[in-house]
C-alpha cells in the first residue's frame, strides 16, 4: 500500500503539473475553448497505460510459478529501478526547463491551426505568453534549488477567463490532444511499470489499489491547492523528499531482481544467507510486505543482496544530493 501510494503520488503531482502547464497557455493565448483536446489526449493516455499494464498482468500471471514468470518479473524489476532512478534525477536536473519546453511545443502546434495569420498573441515568445501560475509551477518544480513555492495568483485565476482566439484546424487540435498524450501518457507507462514491479512483490494486491487510490487523491487535493486556492506549497522540496524515498524502494527492487537471478542460477555467487529474522518480521505478515515490497526487506537475505542494496542506495543518494547542491549554488550565482 504504501509503494503505490507514493508512486501514484509523486506520478499524480508531476501529470498535473504537466496538464496545467498546458491549459494555463491555452488561456492565455485565448484558446480556452481547445480545453476539451487537452483532455481527450489525457484521458487517452490513462486509458491506455490502465489497459495495457492490467493486461501484462493478466498475461504473466498465467505462467505463475514457472521459470517464464520468474524471468519476466526480473525484467520488470531492473526496467522499474532505470525507469525511477532515471525520472528522479531528470527531474531534479531539468524542472527549470519543463514549462519552456511544453511551452515551445504548444506554439509550434499554435502556428499549424488552419488560416493562422500573425498576430500579437500568436507570435508572442514563450516567455511572453506564459502565464502567472504556469510559471509558478515551474518554479515550484525547481524549488529543489531555489527553495520556491508554487501559488496561484488573483491575475492568474483572472488569466483563465480569457476571450476566444483564432480558430485551430483539425491537424493543430490533432496535434495538441497528441501533446497532451505524449507528455501524460510518459508518466501512464512509469506508473505501470512501477506499479507490476510492485504487484510483482508484494502479496496483498487490495492495499495496493487502495494505496494507489489514495495516492491520486491526495496528488489531486495537492493539484486543487496550488491552481485553485492559491495554497503555497513547495513542490521543490516534495519532489526531494519522495525521490529519496522512491530511490530506496528502487534499492528493493534491485534487491528483488538479484534474488531472481540467484534463483535462476544467472548469479551463483555470494549466495549464503546472512541472518534470518523470519520470526521477529516475517514477510508474509502485513508489516512485513510493506517493508519487503517498499524498503526491499528481506528476512533472509543473501551477501549479494545486501552489498547490491547497500552499494546502490549510497551511490544514489550521494549523487542525487550533490546535484541538490551543485543546482543550489548555481541558482545562487544567477542571482
Amino acid at each position: 500500500m504504501l509503494a503505490t501510494l507514493v508512486i501514484f503520488l509523486r506520478e499524480g503531482v508531476e501529470a498535473s503539473m504537466i496538464v496545467a502547464i498546458l491549459l494555463a497557455y491555452l488561456a492565455r493565448t485565448g484558446q480556452r475553448r481547445y480545453f476539451r483536446d487537452v483532455f481527450a489526449g489525457v484521458g487517452a493516455a490513462l486509458v491506455l497505460a490502465g489497459v495495457g499494464g492490467l493486461v501484462a498482468y493478466l498475461t504473466i500471471r498465467t505462467y505463475a510459478g514457472s521459470r517464464v514468470q520468474t524471468i519476466f518479473e526480473t525484467a520488470t524489476f531492473l526496467l522499474a529501478t532505470v525507469l525511477l532512478t532515471y525520472m528522479t534525477f531528470w527531474m531534479r536536473s531539468h524542472a527549470r526547463g519543463l514549462k519552456s519546453d511544453l511551452q515551445t511545443r504548444m506554439d509550434a502546434v499554435l502556428t499549424a491551426r488552419k488560416g493562422h495569420r500573425s498576430t500579437p498573441e500568436a507570435t508572442a515568445t514563450p516567455e511572453a505568453a506564459a502565464v502567472p501560475e504556469a510559471a509558478a509551477v515551474s518554479e515550484a518544480a525547481a524549488g529543489s534549488s531555489s527553495g520556491g513555492a508554487a501559488v496561484m495568483t488573483a491575475d492568474a485565476q483572472s488569466a483563465i477567463a480569457g476571450g476566444d482566439g483564432p480558430s485551430m484546424g483539425t491537424g493543430a487540435r490533432t496535434g495538441l490532444a497528441l501533446l497532451a498524450f505524449q507528455a501524460v501518457g510518459r508518466e501512464g507507462v512509469e506508473t505501470v511499470v512501477f506499479t507490476l514491479a510492485i504487484a510483482f512483490s508484494s502479496r496483498n494486491h487490495g492495499g495496493l489499489l487502495a494505496g494507489a487510490a489514495i495516492g491520486l487523491a491526495i496528488a489531486m487535493a495537492i493539484a486543487i491547492a496550488m491552481y485553485r486556492l492559491g495554497h503555497r506549497i513547495n513542490v521543490g522540496r516534495f519532489f526531494a523528499v519522495v525521490g529519496t524515498l522512491l530511490m530506496a524502494f528502487a534499492a528493493g527492487l534491485l534487491v528483488d531482481a538479484v534474488q531472481n537471478m540467484q534463483e535462476l542460477g544467472w548469479l551463483p555467487g555470494a549466495s549464503y544467507q546472512l541472518w534470518h529474522t523470519g520470526s521477529i518480521l516475517n514477510e508474509d505478515s502485513a508489516l512485513g510486505d510493506i517493508a519487503h515490497s517498499f524498503f526491499g526487506y528481506a528476512q533472509s537475505p543473501t551477501a549479494l543482496q545486501a552489498v547490491v542494496y547497500l552499494t546502490y542506495l549510497g551511490c544514489v543518494l550521494m549523487a542525487f544530493f550533490g546535484v541538490a547542491q551543485r543546482l543550489g549554488r548555481r541558482a545562487v550565482g544567477n542571482r
